[in-house]
């Protein structure tokens, strides 16, 4: 059984564990569903502006969130995504917000390659061929 005020407690902290988990879970859907029937320049608009509402955070609790929305993104979504990651962290992180959202495009001999992140709090690690910022 639940010890109710360990529950409250958990819930009660501006950024923690349950609190990120449970937000992180509702964004992602939400997000998931969005992103098959809105553009890209429209649904990061959207997020962003109720990212930029969010609370604010310390960088832990930044990096904390991070982790939480990659580990439901392979939990709930069971395949990992990255523009899914980054619109759901946009939406939650008032940095992240803040930063330029970018596609990275790379056209590769084996195929197309792409990725989705938010600049500067999280750079893809690689160059592409073509980078689109919003």
């Amino acid at each position: 059984m639940l010890h109710l005020p360990t529950v409250r407690r958990l819930l009660a902290g501006g950024g923690g564990l349950v609190r990120d988990a449970l937000r992180a879970a509702w964004v992602l859907r939400e997000v998931e569903a969005a992103r098959w029937v809105e553009g890209p320049s429209t649904l990061v608009a959207r997020l962003r502006e109720r990212g930029l509402r969010a609370e604010e955070r310390s960088p832990a609790a930044r990096r904390r969130l991070v982790r939480v929305i990659a580990h439901l993104d392979r939990w709930i979504m069971r395949e990992p995504n990255c523009y899914r990651r980054a619109l759901t962290r946009i939406a939650l992180d008032r940095v992240s917000a803040g930063e330029p959202f970018v596609f990275g495009l790379d056209l590769r001999p084996s195929g197309p390659h792409g990725h989705a992140w938010v600049a500067g709090a999280d750079d893809a690690g690689e160059s592409f061929d073509v980078e689109f910022r919003l």
